[in-house]
């Protein structure tokens, strides 16, 4: 025989309430390996932009990343953005110049821990991108 259904409107918002608990668990659970696949696709790019002559650079902490572009006319003053794994960690934030992008990490349909932007799945592969490009190439923006 199988657990009694909750039947009464306290039985069933304590039914919600565990679903909740469990969602929680499973995002902090995997946040930490999500924040570090998305910063590692992003060093990825940002290493090839160094081999490709930009003057970028990465530093920071495990959870606050910090990336680096060196202003042309300036040598020395550079735009930076963070990337920060929130303290609840259920939300990435890449915030600085040129960047303001909030993923939210999420219980998706099949049950995997995944990455979404305003309210929509995105793979890490396309979150790197859309961090990166607005940073690297503010001219193209709007197009």
């Amino acid at each position: 025989m199988g657990e009694k259904k909750p039947t009464t409107w306290i039985e069933r918002r304590m039914a919600d309430v565990e679903i909740w608990r469990a969602r929680n668990a499973s995002i902090r659970e995997h946040a930490v390996t999500i924040y570090e696949a998305l910063w590692s696709e992003i060093l990825g790019h940002v290493t090839e932009a160094q081999q490709k002559g930009f003057p970028v650079s990465t530093n920071g902490e495990p959870r606050k990343r910090l990336v680096s572009l060196e202003k042309k006319q300036k040598h020395g003053d550079c735009w930076q953005f963070e990337l920060i794994l929130v303290d609840a960690k259920d939300r990435i934030h890449a915030t600085g110049d040129r960047v303001e992008v909030m993923l939210d990490l999420d219980v998706c349909e099949d049950g995997v821990v995944c990455l979404k932007l305003a309210g929509n799945t995105i793979l890490i592969e396309d979150a790197a991108k859309r961090i990166l490009d607005p940073f690297l190439f503010p001219q193209l923006q709007g197009r």
